[in-house]
């Protein structure tokens, strides 16, 4: 059985491809054959054919240089001759392998407001980054966080690679608009100026133009009968209302505008994907702004970096910001709130209000006019 290992030589004289030619002619594959600037040719074969190869050079009169190991064999060949970067690379093959056993990161997933209440759980429970993976029950995790919460629809809980995940999907609340069955009033879901009151079974208990405050009763769930009597029904409708949202922002005037005090050192910090060494402490300097460079000393099999940081001692004087920047930076932050909050709202109008807070906070109210729908259902 012929041998797949590879090895590469270089071919010299006049007209190599004249045995390019005749190897080819006597049946010797070669990889690769590429001329170089020096005119000579760079050859790939494999180990067994590299024989034959010479042969045909020195009875054609030219000259091959010695085999050397080429592809995944020189690749290890390579390898065996250089103990150090063998000892490193299987090294970190085992740092990762062992890493692999431990959660360095715990993903909390549309919890909303529960992500408070599960990192308690997780707190009291011991569960952490750092710890052992076979230490966590991710099965006893979800059984016990669905009996913790129990409004949540589902908790799902597994790993990803050193990631311990929680999902949860919150419980679905119940509709606005009641069942058609039995009586019941419409109510105002929130307070607004009244547009349009379209009842459509029940009796009106307001009229357009009214202010009405949320839980007020704007169709009543019954009807005159035949007899004259009121007869209890499920009201439905429509109450278009004017409704007023508004966001706040606030923004200081005070600020902390820094100084260099001429003061610096400097410290080098080796890094590495798991931790990282300090090479000198860092400076006892009260505040200070840092510089930082870093420059990879490793390999993908070694990757290891070391960063040079240079602390500037810096000294902090309070100051007074701009009033007119600060005014637009307030504002600003107060229009993204609200347009936050009437995301698919069809805004009617809005505007800006500012006021001062104790002399040395300015607050911007961002308010903004839309028509709703603000009837909900409650039976009786």
């Amino acid at each position: 059985m012929k041998s797949i290992l590879k090895v590469k030589c270089i071919l010299r004289g006049l007209s190599a491809e004249k045995l390019l030619n005749a190897a080819r002619k006597e049946g010797i594959p070669l990889f690769r054959a590429e001329r170089r600037q020096d005119r000579s040719v760079f050859i790939q074969c494999s180990r067994d054919e590299y024989t034959r190869l010479l042969s045909l050079a020195q009875e054609k009169g030219y000259t091959l240089s010695a085999p050397e190991p080429a592809g995944l064999y020189g690749m290890i060949s390579r390898l065996l001759n250089r103990w150090g970067l063998l000892l490193g690379a299987c090294s970190f093959l085992a740092l990762i392998i062992y890493a692999m056993g431990f959660i360095w990161h715990i993903s909390i997933e549309n919890a909303g407001a529960y992500e408070g209440e599960i990192r308690l759980f997780l707190q009291e429970q011991g569960i952490h980054a750092g710890m052992r993976r076979e230490k966590v029950d991710a099965a006893q995790i979800q059984e016990q966080l669905e009996w913790r919460l129990p409004e949540v629809k589902w908790v799902r809980t597994g790993f990803s690679g050193v990631v311990l995940k929680i999902a949860l999907e919150p419980g679905t609340p119940p509709p606005d608009i009641a069942s058609h069955e039995g009586s019941g009033d419409i109510l105002a879901g929130e307070d607004g100026l009244l547009l349009r009151l379209t009842a459509y079974a029940g009796t009106p208990a307001v009229k357009n133009g009214d202010f009405v405050r949320k839980g007020q009763v704007l169709i009543k769930g019954e009807e005159r009968g035949k007899d004259g009597k009121m007869i209890p029904v499920q009201a439905q409708g429509a109450a278009v209302a004017r409704i007023w949202v508004t966001a706040q922002a606030q923004v200081s005037l005070r600020e902390w505008i820094s100084h260099p005090t001429g003061r610096e050192t400097q410290r080098k910090v080796i890094l590495t994907p798991f931790f990282s060494i300090p090479l000198e402490e860092t400076p006892d300097f009260l505040t200070w702004d840092v510089e930082r460079h870093d420059q990879q000393a490793g390999n993908i099999w070694l990757p290891v970096t070391v960063r040079r940081e240079k602390y500037l001692e810096i000294s902090l004087e309070e100051g007074q910001r701009n009033l007119e920047e600060a005014r637009q930076e307030a504002g600003k932050a107060a229009l993204r709130l609200l347009n936050q909050a009437l995301i698919d709202e069809n805004i009617i109008d809005k505007w800006l209000e500012f006021r001062m807070i104790e002399g040395d906070t300015i607050a911007a109210a961002a308010t903004a006019e839309i028509h709703r729908d603000i009837a909900c259902c409650q039976i009786n």
